[in-house]
């Protein structure tokens, strides 16, 4: 399938125009419709949505006509300012309209048992044929020509990708049951309490990198230790490549068992495992096949072990496992000086201090040291410069294994069934 990070692909229709071609309101918008459309392809090809500029939100006093339904505390204005949505779409809040948001008691049947709620405020752009009438007649409007409009949202469910999320507030369930309850600005914008505005998920609209990069692991959750541990280095990693590769874009969520999640794999760029569990891995049938099938179409699997005496065990798992001989696996100097575990984006002479060797072959990495350790800070006095360089050399493997992926959905004869 086709990654929705990327525009959906549908052809272009414009108006075929000749002498004595006669314009009416259906064909007027067809050619309005195809600048539009070509502007929105051209906004998601290399954009992301968020907000522009302002479009801040401040408590404000209640007005008088709402008094009896809004109890003080309970009203915001928004600031006026830009965003654009998702498909391109302009959206412009201006001075000269009226941007109070009444505050309304969330729903909170079928929450069940939570004890808090998080509440979205959030702003999406309105094609004015469908407004509501009330909507409509708050636009400003000659009779030939009417401004494009939007609309401001509070909800209990999280912003949907044609909504740009203003702020969010979270509330004690108990509290709107009774209905006592008062909004707040933070004392600590970077960490807001109950009640209190939270600005820290707002988007800002900017270019957008040429792909989003997903990381999974074999171990399930039940390994609480592990688990932990290991998440938390690989999401250190993904959280370095948006920083210091910012053409690519690491998703911080590292997917769990992924063996056992076969849907999940069709994105998924590249799958840690440690030393220990790549036997098991063999045992399982069903696990070796969707092991041996992701990587045959172009995903790229990480092997790591600190154990030098490891190493002949995980060969012989590699031979049975993949059916690749073992002498194919080239250890690191034996690589090409041009292999892009060695030079994209990140030039490797030597290999880090802490790793002994790397391994590579037909999308299998064997790392023999602590590069995962490296890259949570969980080696004993690691320096600051050791932990850069390790994420450096994670994010050549995280762009090696994207570009072989893509390439190799490239080279499939139908590219949107994978």
């Amino acid at each position: 399938m086709v990654d929705q990070f990327y525009p959906s692909i549908n052809p272009l229709h414009r108006l075929s125009v000749r002498d004595g071609l006669e314009v009416n309101a259906e064909r007027w918008e067809l050619a309005h419709r195809y600048h539009r459309h070509r502007q929105n392809i051209h906004y998601q090809s290399l954009n992301q949505p968020g907000i522009v500029c302002g479009l801040g939100i401040r408590i404000t006093e209640t007005p008088e006509e709402w008094s009896k339904k809004f109890p003080q505390g309970r009203c915001l204005e928004i600031q006026p300012g830009i965003a654009i949505d998702i498909e391109g779409n302009p959206i412009v809040v201006n001075e000269n309209i009226d941007r109070k948001f009444p505050f309304k008691k969330p729903d909170i049947s079928g929450k069940g048992e939570q004890e808090e709620i998080i509440v979205y405020l959030v702003v999406s752009y309105v094609d004015n044929r469908r407004l509501t009438d009330e909507e409509y007649w708050k636009i400003d409007k000659e009779p030939w020509k009417e401004r494009e409009w939007f609309r401001f949202d509070q909800q209990t469910n999280p912003p949907t990708e044609t909504q740009i999320e203003l702020c969010r507030i979270k509330l004690r369930v108990e509290d709107v049951a009774s209905d006592r309850f008062k909004l707040s600005n933070p004392e600590d914008v970077l960490q807001p309490k109950l009640n209190e505005i939270d600005l820290r998920f707002r988007q800002q609209a900017k270019a957008k990198p040429q792909a989003l990069v997903n990381i999974a692991t074999t171990t399930p959750e039940s390994d609480n230790l592990f688990h932990q541990t290991t998440n938390k280095n690989l999401s250190y990693l993904m959280q370095s490549l948006n920083i210091l590769y910012p053409y690519l874009q690491g998703n911080t969520e590292v997917k769990e068992d992924i063996l056992a999640k076969p849907l999940d794999l069709i994105n998924t760029d590249l799958i840690y495992i440690p030393s220990w569990q790549i036997n098991n891995l063999y045992i399982m049938d069903f696990r070796k096949k969707a092991l041996d099938d992701y990587r045959k179409l172009g995903g790229m699997i990480l092997i790591e072990t600190n154990n030098t005496f490891a190493l002949e065990d995980i060969y012989e798992t590699i031979r049975q496992l993949f059916e690749i001989p073992i002498d194919s696996l080239k250890e690191w100097h034996k690589l090409s000086k041009a292999h892009p575990v060695k030079t994209q984006p990140f030039l490797f002479t030597a290999l880090p201090e802490h790793i002994k060797n790397i391994y590579y072959s037909e999308g299998i990495i064997v790392v023999l040291g602590d590069l995962s350790k490296a890259w949570g800070g969980e080696i004993e006095q690691i320096s600051r410069n050791d932990i850069r360089t390790a994420h450096e050399l994670g994010i050549n493997m995280l762009n090696f294994a994207w570009k072989r992926r893509n390439m190799m959905r490239l080279l499939s004869a139908d590219i949107q069934s994978m």
